[in-house]
């Protein structure tokens, strides 16, 4: 290992946010996702632009007229935004009316909690056509984008701490994360394969909490990060012999 890197095991990234009381929700069901949506905005006294709705299911097939079928109903959980979160929006919003770009701003659940939480957060996703401009190369212009509108906000921190915004552009921030996790998971089966520690390219901050998370629960790896910005990287070592099979050599490269 070169002289002056620095490694941190089970790295956590992203700050964390301020403890703040979880916004009510309520839960409705109907025949199909939209009037299970407006059951629940009726029993919460809110208007759709005030939630955030998740869909819970689905439902089944609505049984045809006259004939004896039963369906699951449709199930959602509406939870009203939080101020600080209608405060950004409302910040984005006018951000891309400066920037002449046509954008829906919509507020979404995200998938995974962030360190010290214990429910997924919220995420302001931009939709629209052609808003690849936003996204940049390797989503650069979408991260600069969130550091300008947290700055605005008062709450990029200097030291990292605070409560940050999360924005994405056409889900682009979720499939990537996707892309992430699949690739902790192929590279933690090598590694147990072969025994042998594997070394993955620079990533972002954001990427490699991904990776760690992922396998943080992996018996047969464990996770550190080591050198400096902008190259710092994960490791996966192995914690037991090798499994068998052919080990695939080499840096994780997507």
């Amino acid at each position: 290992m070169a002289s002056g890197e620095e490694i941190d095991v089970n790295e956590t990234e992203e700050a964390t946010a301020r403890a703040a009381p979880a916004p009510p929700s309520v839960e409705g069901s109907g025949t199909t996702v939209e009037e299970a949506t407006a059951q629940a905005l009726a029993q919460l006294g809110a208007e759709p632009h005030e939630v955030v709705v998740e869909v819970v299911s689905r439902g089944g097939a609505r049984p045809v007229p006259g004939e004896h079928l039963s369906s699951s109903p449709a199930q959602v959980r509406v939870s009203r935004i939080d101020e600080h979160t209608v405060r950004g929006r409302e910040l984005l919003v006018a951000l891309l009316e400066q920037m002449e770009i046509p954008a829906r701003v919509t507020v979404r659940r995200g998938t995974s909690p962030r360190a010290g939480e214990t429910e997924a957060p919220l995420i302001l996703e931009v939709s629209g056509d052609d808003l690849g401009l936003l996204i940049g190369w390797r989503g650069e212009t979408l991260r600069a984008l969130q550091t300008t509108v947290n700055l605005m906000m008062g709450d990029e921190q200097a030291d990292g701490q605070g409560r940050r915004l999360i924005l994405d552009v056409e889900r682009y921030r979720a499939r990537r994360e996707e892309q992430v996790r699949e690739l902790a998971q192929r590279l933690a089966d090598r590694v147990k394969s072969s025994g042998e520690r594997y070394t993955l390219d620079p990533m972002h901050a954001y990427e490699r909490r991904i990776i760690h998370l992922t396998l943080q629960d992996d018996p047969g790896v464990r996770t550190e990060s080591s050198g400096h910005e902008p190259a710092r990287r994960v490791v996966i070592h192995p914690t037991g012999p090798a499994q068998g099979g052919i080990p695939d050599r080499g840096r994780g490269r997507w």
